[in-house]
């Protein structure tokens, strides 16, 4: 299983702090059956002034996290890429070698902030040859007040990437409710946990995959081939929709009666 999108390295974001609690979160994720991770350090966000984001120094500490694991008889693969803080500037970034994971980007917006635009910056880099994926766009408000904001990124080909602890509630009711309707709607392509602690943000995917595997046990094999495209370089991306699912609308209104 792959978990694409989680700040895993010790003290390089607002992530763990120390090589200890990196440890016990990577245990957690082989627990689960993790044995890939994308490790998506914050990049260009107002939180990070101060911090180093070098390609070669978020990848000397992911080798060190490695071999330490390692150490402990346990095996699991990390690759490095960055989170990016949206800006209107995205397409002067791309020599940076931690801005993007092969051709893909993930970025972020402000939560509360509908950054102005957005859409044409988005455009110019699929023109430059890069899929933008949108982090957990569930959480920001002006999709919550209406997902179909979506559309446009994704007559682009933007990729539109969920959170498992907002499909397990851990962002609250609302967000909750967003992401099933994201899901519904084919606004999701990839489930990532988004991990920063061993304690209430650790990984966490195993059980959004299980709940959503009652629905169908191909859903959660359709959001990991999806991972697994974005670590090959690849655009064989399956469609994630499920309007006919009947779990997922059940649980759904479920949700909305609450």
């Amino acid at each position: 299983m792959i978990d694409f999108h989680n700040h895993v390295l010790p003290n390089v974001d607002d992530g763990p702090k120390t090589m200890d609690v990196t440890l016990d979160m990577l245990e957690c994720a082989k627990q689960q059956g993790i044995n890939i991770i994308v490790n998506t350090v914050h990049y260009k966000h107002p939180k990070m002034k101060g911090k180093n984001t070098n390609y070669d120094f978020i990848n000397k500490i992911k080798d060190e996290v490695v071999n330490e694991f390692l150490s402990r008889g346990k095996k699991i693969k990390i690759y490095i890429t960055s989170e990016v803080y949206f800006s209107s500037n995205l397409c002067s970034i791309l020599n940076d070698p931690i801005a993007t994971f092969n051709d893909f980007m993930l970025i972020e917006f402000h939560p509360t902030i509908k950054p102005p635009n957005y859409i044409n910056t988005f455009f110019d880099l699929r023109m430059k040859g890069i899929t933008p994926i949108l982090a957990h766009p569930e959480r920001y408000r002006f999709v919550q007040n209406n997902p179909y904001e979506l559309e446009s990124l994704k007559k682009i080909d933007v990729l539109f990437q969920i959170d498992a602890g907002s499909i397990l509630g851990q962002f609250g009711l609302k967000t909750k409710k967003t992401a099933f309707k994201l899901l519904q709607n084919g606004f999701c392509d990839l489930i990532g946990s988004d991990s920063h602690n061993n304690r209430n943000r650790n990984f966490c995917i195993k059980r959004a995959y299980d709940l959503l595997s009652k629905s169908s046990a191909k859903i959660p094999k359709a959001l990991n081939h999806n991972s697994s495209c974005i670590i090959d370089n690849s655009d064989d991306f399956i469609n994630v929709d499920f309007k006919k699912q009947n779990f997922l609308n059940k649980l759904l209104k479920k949700i909305v009666n609450n």
